[in-house]
């Protein structure tokens, strides 16, 4: 390297060296397999997890602790609930689940009910199972639901383009936002990481914080092109293709905003790899005007095209 970049590394060390892969993935999740002991929260959990995910815990607790207290009341007795008769373990585990069931939902159809201290003790606490599922249940839809998320989306490809119409090249990438939500005040931060090798053979990660034309924007009512202009100082002056293949270089984004709707700060992360960069390519516009107002064609964000060498 003909310049010296000031290290800035943004967490990840410099002795990741050998994977041949990327950091951060393309939805922004860090390409990191976590293994050994780790801790479970179930709120923090519950709530970063898939809806699939979520849904399927919902199901399974709900058949597991009506499965638990249909078992009490076989183990005290079928009898013990008026309108059931005793006609085998299957038979009677099925009578008490359902029971349990409508005593934890609080439906009570009134068909079956308990008879007995132990019956009604087993019941109340069905019951106050019930209420305190339900709570935390709508707690964590509400907090699922309200979790702020940002649908910022990136171009699939970034550019290595001319700046400006000029010779002077420069990269490129822009994004948008998916959702009609006001996001302002957005500041972006882009850094360089490649492999390079020492003069004492010694193999190290480095990190450079690319100087953006413009790092901050106040709206994002279009989408916005974020550039990095290729000049002197700049540590991919002079690099081709293969020098971000041999180098393992990648491009991480950090996007940062506030949004309106939930009024909290928003954080979104990306990264480009060699085989995501297009070179001597330029994008095609986003918005065009219509009846006198502006059309954004979100679907338009990917769209390049090359230019004659």
């Amino acid at each position: 390297m003909d310049n010296e970049p000031e290290l800035q590394d943004p967490g990840f060390g410099t002795k990741i060296t050998t994977s041949g892969d990327r950091l951060i993935n393309k939805d922004g999740s860090y390409n990191i397999v976590r293994e050994g002991e780790q801790v479970w929260t179930a709120y923090q959990s519950l709530v970063e997890m898939s809806w699939s995910s979520f849904f399927l815990y919902v199901v399974i607790y709900y058949l597991g602790v009506n499965l638990l207290f249909g078992i009490g009341f076989v183990i005290i007795g079928v009898e013990k609930l008026s309108g059931v008769s005793p006609a085998g373990l299957m038979d009677d585990l099925s009578a008490a689940f359902f029971f349990s069931v409508q005593t934890f939902t609080t439906v009570g159809y009134g068909a079956v009910n308990p008879q007995g201290i132990a019956a009604n003790l087993l019941a109340s606490a069905d019951a106050l199972v019930g209420l305190i599922s339900t709570a935390l249940a709508t707690g964590l839809f509400f907090a699922r639901f309200s979790k702020a998320k940002a649908q910022l989306i990136f171009s699939k490809d970034a550019l290595i383009a001319p700046y400006r119409g000029t010779k002077q090249m420069s990269f490129q990438f822009r994004i948008a936002n998916l959702r009609e939500s006001r996001i302002i005040n957005l500041r972006a931060s882009v850094i360089l990481s490649w492999v390079e090798t020492m003069p004492n053979g010694y193999t190290t990660r480095r990190f450079y914080n690319l100087p953006l034309e413009r790092d901050k924007i106040n709206l994002l009512p279009l989408n916005w092109t974020i550039v990095h202009l290729i000049d002197d100082k700049s540590p991919i002056n002079g690099w081709e293709p293969r020098d971000f293949t041999q180098n393992q270089a990648e491009v991480i984004i950090f996007i940062e905003g506030f949004d309106e709707s939930f009024g909290q700060k928003i954080h979104v992360s990306s990264s480009y790899t060699c085989r995501e960069i297009r070179w001597n390519a330029q994008f095609l516009p986003m918005y065009y005007p219509r009846n006198g107002k502006t059309v954004l064609d979100l679907d338009a964000i990917h769209q390049f095209e090359f230019l004659e060498e």
